[in-house]
């Protein structure tokens, strides 16, 4: 397995640290990249590239450190929340996809637009940088951040 450095390269995530992506080999990342498999986990943006990365290589080192029963349970505890964090966004996003509208970087426009009556009201979801939907919010405008997990692969 490869581990990539990623970064969302959308309007809305300019100012975000990049993300890790793993990948079996580099023609598994080329391919899911091509068929726009790759999304960004804050935005959903598809515009996704390659950071420059260095090597990591893992220092095997011998130690006898005890691992307690509480920590194994610990650690296994935190992942299965994780795991359900992560299953309930997906499943949000994937109502979300299908009962609303993408509208990419115009939605502040649009949702604007909307709550002054200006067009017809409907579901729609895209981005918006933080100061723009404190700005909606500020107008009235009910507006929910939603973390946008990608599909597990």
């Amino acid at each position: 397995m490869i581990k990539y450095k990623l970064k969302c390269q959308s309007s809305y995530c300019t100012e975000q640290k990049g993300f890790d992506g793993w990948f079996q080999n580099i023609e598994t990342f080329e391919k899911q990249l091509d068929s726009r498999l790759i999304n960004c986990p804050l935005c959903g943006s598809e515009n996704i590239s390659k950071l420059l990365t260095t090597p990591s290589l893992k220092k095997i080192q011998n130690t006898n450190k005890k691992i307690t029963k509480n920590k194994i349970q610990k650690n296994a505890f935190r992942n299965e929340k994780l795991e359900n964090i992560t299953t309930i966004l997906r499943y949000i996003k994937n109502e979300i996809k299908k009962n609303s509208t993408f509208v990419g970087d115009d939605f502040v426009n649009q949702a604007r637009s909307m709550n002054q009556g200006q067009i017809k009201e409907k579901s729609i979801y895209g981005h918006g940088t933080k100061k723009e939907i404190d700005e909606l919010r500020d107008e009235g405008v009910d507006v929910l951040n939603i973390p946008w997990v990608t599909e597990d692969h």
